[in-house]
């Protein structure tokens, strides 16, 4: 006989409402945003830079904190590997997505 699993205790504290979903919903309107903004043509004096601006930071923020939750729920959680892997494939794919290329886009801000 089976044993049954007891559920996994909800996470208590200031971000717990912020999961990999919420991250990844609001990381692509926010990516999706920043890239109709850069298309408008815009340069640094222009009106549309901080809008763009904020968009891609809030893309970047929201790829890492998919990328640390995942890090964190495969630390936390090591025996669960095997039945989630397929969805933490998913989210570090969906954190890179969109980390990278906002973080490559804000890093020519700095030189860089």
């Amino acid at each position: 006989m089976r044993k049954r699993s007891t559920p996994e205790p909800r996470r208590r504290g200031l971000l717990s409402f912020w999961t990999t979903s919420r991250a990844a919903a609001v990381g692509v309107v926010a990516g999706l945003l920043a890239i109709l903004l850069s298309l408008g043509g815009w340069d640094y004096d222009r009106a549309l830079f901080l809008p763009w601006l904020a968009a891609a930071t809030v893309a970047a923020a929201c790829g890492l904190s998919i990328l640390w939750i995942t890090f964190l729920d495969m630390v936390t959680n090591p025996r669960r590997g095997a039945r989630v892997a397929p969805i933490r494939g998913f989210d570090i794919a969906m954190g890179l997505l969109l980390a990278l290329p906002s973080l490559y886009a804000l890093s020519g801000l700095m030189g860089g």
